[in-house]
């Protein structure tokens, strides 16, 4: 049975790096007979010699050299466990989760990111971009933080809003619609055209917002694809106007402001009440 500790490992690799007892005993801040004893027990635990004693530099046999390279991974996981254990008693999340509402520009949440990357390294950040399923996620604990927009249970949530997307109701330049002239133009005609509206990221949940039941609905699943699908006037309905900015500017698509039928989206960030958050939630809650 072999009884092998963390620590006799660590001592052999001080005395390889350091090439002799009284050097490694210093890095490690051990008394040299510590670590005498310490290489004495691991090679009777092992049956064999680790470490050639002729010669002044203290150097590894070939079985020693080989042991060692064995236990290199075993140390690199043993230092990661400790810095975890730190982690963990100073409230440092080992994983941060964050849904981010597709219609809200990612631009506005990469340099959060970025800097909480910078603080805390060792914490893997794991971002989803969601439809009308935020407060969901959260309610379900499948995030530690939302950004979405339209809180529907203010009681059971801490939130603040951060922002606020202008949702533009928008055709292609090309939308059979706009040959009707503008004088005459009314919702009621834009409903005789399919409107393009996003489902919900959680299928079950059927909850909606700006969709007109009047009109015949195409669903896609991404803000994108909504984009793109109005894009080639297949269709109609609101866009974050940060997202097609420029397409309006070039005339690929026209703002049907005329119709009055604009809205501006709060957006929050939130979490569930009561619920402690870690260190990087914390530095990505105050970010906004």
């Amino acid at each position: 049975m072999y009884h092998i500790t963390i620590e006799q490992i660590q001592c052999l690799k001080a005395l390889v790096d350091a090439g002799s007892f009284s050097m490694a005993a210093e890095k490690q801040g051990k008394a040299k007979s510590a670590m005498i004893y310490s290489i004495k027990r691991l090679e009777e635990q092992l049956g064999f010699s680790v470490i050639e004693r002729s010669g002044y530099k203290s150097k590894l046999t070939a079985k020693g050299r080989d042991f060692l390279d064995s236990s290199k991974k075993l140390l690199t996981e043993y230092e990661q466990l400790l810095i975890k254990c730190s982690h963990l008693e100073s409230h440092i999340e080992s994983f941060f989760r964050l849904s981010i509402s597709g219609i809200y520009g990612m631009d506005m949440v990469h340099p959060v990111i970025a800097n909480a990357m910078k603080a805390f390294p060792q914490t893997e950040i794991q971002l989803e971009r969601e439809i009308l399923s935020g407060e969901r996620m959260l309610n379900a604990d499948r995030v530690d933080l939302a950004i979405f927009e339209n809180i529907r249970n203010k009681k059971d949530l801490d939130y603040k809003q951060i922002d606020e997307v202008k949702m533009v109701l928008t055709v292609a330049a090309n939308h059979p619609f706009l040959n009707i002239p503008k004088s005459k133009q009314s919702i009621s005609d834009l409903y005789k055209y399919p409107q393009i509206i996003q489902r919900s990221t959680i299928v079950e949940d059927d909850y909606k917002i700006g969709v007109h039941s009047d009109s015949l609905q195409w669903k896609v699943s991404d803000t994108n694809s909504k984009h793109d699908i109005i894009s080639h006037g297949l269709g109609w309905g609101r866009l974050p106007l940060p997202l097609i900015q420029n397409d309006l500017n070039t005339g690929k698509l026209v703002q049907l402001n005329w119709l009055e039928d604009d809205d501006m989206t709060p957006i929050y960030i939130a979490k569930k009440k009561n619920r402690m958050k870690g260190k990087v939630a914390d530095f990505v809650w105050h970010s906004f």
